[in-house]
């Protein structure tokens, strides 16, 4: 039998208790990163102070409203669009203003409503709104061509807002910012894209909030009165909008590419 000196007990307590303070340090360090807990079945440990330490440690800070939206329900910022040059085009350039989407169709009998659509971006750019055309050749094979060609057709045309590559809208194949556009949880009523010229319009928060039908022409009453409500956070959907599709114009054919 061994011998315990009369300093023994005091020396075993301290020793504990600098262990049990580095233990504690550790753990919160891990906890941090969320391997704290993993760890304690592989070290055959259970403390539980230790534990509860642990746990007041690894309580994360409030998510900020991006985060959550980015991990949850996403809104038009977390989409992009495809260039004419290429390269993808990030909504979130455009955070703090009003966008207006719209899908092109030069052959298309709404094609018409392009010089409307010049001068709308010209008349509310300096107001915050952004116009995005694009150009799909999925209804009545309106925008038919190759890219440079579609490109050099909007640019001799004088468009000044930009003009994205062209793309499929709807189908399997659809971008997936119409997808947001059209079937997301807030997305306004009228399903799927139809037609050419169909306009979504986006808040300075992001949210696509109103959806106008090719029948309304940029400058409509009713489109410059959307868009300067959407400008100040007093618009609210009207029922009966955005209905499930208009016929085509009596020249045009409901063909899809």
């Amino acid at each position: 039998m061994f011998e315990v000196k009369p300093d023994e007990p005091a020396r075993y307590f301290l020793l504990g208790c600098s262990r049990y303070i580095r233990w504690v340090g550790v753990m919160a360090m891990l906890a941090v990163t969320g391997q704290g807990y993993a760890l304690l079945p592989t070290l055959n440990i259970s403390v539980i102070g230790i534990g509860q330490t642990s746990h007041a440690a690894s309580k994360k800070k409030p998510v900020p409203p991006e985060v959550q939206i980015a991990n949850g329900e996403k809104n038009a910022y977390d989409y992009t669009l495809p260039g004419a040059d290429g390269k993808d085009v990030l909504l979130s350039n455009f955070k703090g203003k009003c966008i207006l989407i719209v899908n092109l169709g030069r052959k298309s009998a709404y094609g018409e409503q392009l010089p409307g659509l010049i001068k709308l971006n010209d008349a509310y750019k300096s107001k915050g709104l952004v116009v995005l055309g694009v150009p799909s050749n999925q209804f009545g094979l309106a925008e038919p061509g190759t890219p440079t060609e579609v490109q050099k057709a909007y640019a001799d045309a004088n468009v000044d807002f930009p003009v994205m590559a062209v793309s499929k809208i709807t189908g399997e194949d659809e971008l997936p910012l119409y997808g947001y556009l059209t079937k997301s949880k807030k997305a306004p009523a009228g399903g799927p894209v139809h037609w050419n010229y169909t306009k979504f319009i986006i808040d300075k928060n992001g949210n696509v909030v109103a959806r106008l039908d090719p029948d309304v022409a940029p400058d409509s009453a009713e489109m410059k009165a959307t868009i300067d409500q959407v400008m100040d956070g007093t618009y609210k959907a009207k029922k009966g909008d955005a209905k499930a599709g208009v016929k085509p114009g009596a020249d045009e054919d409901d063909d899809d590419e």
